[in-house]
This record gives C-alpha cells, sequence and structure tokens, in this order.
C-alpha cells in the first residue's frame, strides 16, 4: 500500500485550509482520510475522478442509500476545493445515491421517561459506584438544561460554578462562549454529585473533568453514548421488540429541551416569537433558525397552537358547505 499520493496531499491542504476559516470539520476529516487510504490501498497516485469517488462511496454495499450519498457528498466538497489548484481533478455529481439531508423525527421525551432512564442507570455495571452515579447524574442535567452532549462531556470543575448557579460553555460548536444558569434544584443534586465523587476520588482539581466514569477516567461522549444504548430499552413499549422505527438517541434530548421550553411559554401566555430569541441564545444558535430546527410538533404543541388560532382567528372562519 502507497504511504502518500496526490489526494492524500490535497485532503490534508483542504482540512487545513477549511480550519484555518474556523471549521472544525470532525466528521467531514475523518471520512476524507478514510477516503484518502482507500485511494493508497488500490495504489492510486494520480488526480481525483468521478469513478474513484463512485467506488469509495458504493464500496460496502451494507451500508444505507443515505450513507453512501453522505460519503459521495463530502468527497463532492473536498473535490470543488482539488479542481482549484489541480486541473486534472474531476468534480463528482451529488444525488447519485439519492438525498443525504433532511430532518429525522426526533424522539420527544417525556419526564416519566427520562425519571425512569436515570432510575435504570443505577443498575448499570461499576466496579466503584461511579458509572451509574454519573450517567444519572448527566441524565439529569441534560434533560435540565438543554445543552449538547459533547458540552456536558467537556465540563471541567472550574467551569461548574455552583455558588453561582452557571455552567461555562467553552469553545462550543460555533466556537463561542456562553454561560449558562442553573436552578437551585439542579445545583443541590450537582453538589451532591461532586462530593460523592470527591469520597471516592482523591486530588480531585479544578482542571479535571467534572463528569467521571470508572476510577475516574474521563467519561467522554461515546462512553455516554454507549451507556444509554444499553438503558434505553426500558422505554420500549410492554411486549415490544423492537422500536418500529428509529430508536431513541440521547441527543433527542436537546430537542426535548426545546420543545418543552416553547410549551411553558405557550402555557403561559408568553410572546413565543420574541422570546425565541432568548432560548436561541440560551442553546448556543448563531440564529433563531437554528433553533426551528429543534422544534418538533407534538400532541401537546399542537393543541396549544391550534386554541390560539381559532382564539385569534375563530370569528373570520366560515363553515365549509
Amino acid at each position: 500500500m502507497l504511504t502518500d499520493n496526490k489526494i492524500t496531499r490535497q485532503i490534508e491542504s483542504y482540512i487545513e485550509y477549511k480550519q484555518s476559516l474556523g471549521y472544525q470539520l470532525r466528521i467531514e476529516s475523518q471520512e476524507l482520510r478514510r477516503f484518502a487510504k482507500y485511494t493508497r490501498e488500490i495504489d492510486h497516485i494520480d488526480s481525483l475522478t468521478t469513478d474513484l469517488a463512485m467506488q469509495w462511496a458504493s464500496l460496502d454495499s451494507s451500508l444505507s442509500r443515505w450513507y453512501m450519498a453522505r460519503r459521495l457528498e463530502t468527497v463532492h466538497t473536498f473535490a470543488v476545493y482539488a479542481a482549484s489548484i489541480d486541473p486534472q481533478a474531476q468534480v463528482p455529481q451529488t444525488g447519485v445515491f439519492g438525498k443525504c439531508h433532511g430532518r429525522v423525527t426526533p424522539y420527544i421525551y417525556t419526564e416519566e421517561e427520562i425519571l425512569r432512564l436515570m432510575n435504570e442507570s443505577l443498575n448499570l455495571f461499576t466496579t466503584d459506584g461511579i458509572r451509574c452515579l454519573t450517567v444519572s447524574t448527566a441524565l439529569g442535567l441534560l434533560w435540565a438544561t438543554g445543552i449538547r452532549v459533547s458540552e456536558l462531556t467537556n465540563l471541567k470543575v472550574l467551569d461548574v460554578n455552583l455558588k453561582e448557579r452557571y455552567l461555562f460553555i467553552r469553545n462550543t460548536k460555533f466556537y463561542k462562549d456562553r454561560l449558562v444558569p442553573l436552578h437551585q434544584t439542579v445545583v443541590e443534586q450537582l453538589e451532591k454529585y461532586d462530593s460523592k465523587l470527591r469520597g471516592k476520588l482523591s486530588g480531585r482539581s479544578e482542571d479535571d473533568f467534572f463528569f467521571v466514569t470508572t476510577n475516574g477516567r474521563r467519561f467522554n461522549t461515546r462512553a455516554f453514548e454507549y451507556a444509554f444504548q444499553q438503558l434505553r430499552s426500558c422505554l420500549m413499549p410492554d411486549g415490544g421488540n423492537n422500536w418500529n422505527g428509529r430508536p431513541p438517541r440521547l441527543y433527542d434530548i436537546r430537542h426535548s429541551f426545546a420543545c418543552r421550553t416553547i410549551l411553558k411559554w405557550l402555557e403561559g401566555g408568553e410572546d413565543v416569537n420574541q422570546k425565541l430569541y432568548s432560548l436561541s441564545v440560551y442553546m448556543g444558535h448563531v440564529k433563531p433558525a437554528d433553533t426551528y430546527w429543534y422544534l418538533t410538533s407534538t400532541p401537546e404543541l399542537l393543541s396549544l397552537a391550534c386554541g390560539k388560532f381559532e382564539l385569534l382567528y375563530g370569528k373570520e372562519l366560515q363553515p365549509y358547505e
């Protein structure tokens, strides 16, 4: 297998260029490096071709059409850059495998379901009691604040200011820091968690990660996702053996937070359009349009919306004859 080739160098140049503009490219860079590795494995030394991109995108027949489309689009974006510096590089057309973008309907949790998950997490395997304690507390914090999973797992001890009741979220998705206020009940649970950890672990410093797992190791996003996959079966309907669709995701808790907040405002007679800007800032979004992505038409929201519509325009509507 080749250790280097033209496409590999171009991909590294592309990643460096995009990151210099402020893009993180966490997923895209991984996919492109997999593509570069594939080109080296087949001893490809020339410029990018459409056939090469198509071969790699559909290399594994077990992949979904959506994922094939996603892989092809990733190469397409890179190919535009490659063609600007390499006249021989071809730019593959997207859409061959269908669309790779689309909003997947999130699972909107109820408070009872979150409590069930938190209780179930106390039964997770652990040698020192830390893992189950961490998962339970982390689930509660996601539900209470709506922060991103990665933002939670990246929290340091110094970022959790329990005296002033806020979280300091650093270097977020859009390279912005922000403060997330905490309710007193949340502070109390975090204080209990921190106190229990200090009783189990010695030398816990401000630069340590706030959430840790067995033996004080870092509790990263992958560990959280894995634990959640073990827990979510407790939400399956009685007698069921599959989800009849996509199973609940950990990230859906953030969607649930947004919907729950809007529902609370509607029930309180608040001006949602005006308050949406504050929710957008709170959730770390660049613009309100990003927040709309998290809203789902739950039965409760639809019922309230219909009621308000009828209140405003009911007299103007004429029955259909």
